[in-house]
């Protein structure tokens, strides 16, 4: 569809990193495990390049990140179907 931004793996990956935080207790944490999938990686890194993460492999949100999670924490509501 014209004027859509593609939805590739890494967006999907970035969207799960972000998915992982708890949008009710907003300072608490994540770490990625040396385990987990390269792609989550790799997105992990990507969102602390582009500020909403404050560490490479997970960490803490930053102020601008706290503000996409309860975003993304609104259209996965408004999007689940029960």
């Amino acid at each position: 569809m014209p004027g859509t931004t593609p939805i590739t793996q890494d967006f999907i990956d970035e969207l799960k990193v972000l998915a992982c935080f708890d949008s009710a207790n907003l300072h608490q944490g994540i770490k990625l495990h040396k385990e987990s999938p390269a792609g989550l990686h790799a997105a992990a890194l990507r969102l602390h390049q582009r500020g909403l993460i404050e560490e490479q492999d997970g960490g803490y949100l930053t102020a601008f990140g706290r503000t996409q999670v309860e975003h993304l924490q609104h259209l996965l509501t408004a999007l689940r179907l029960e």
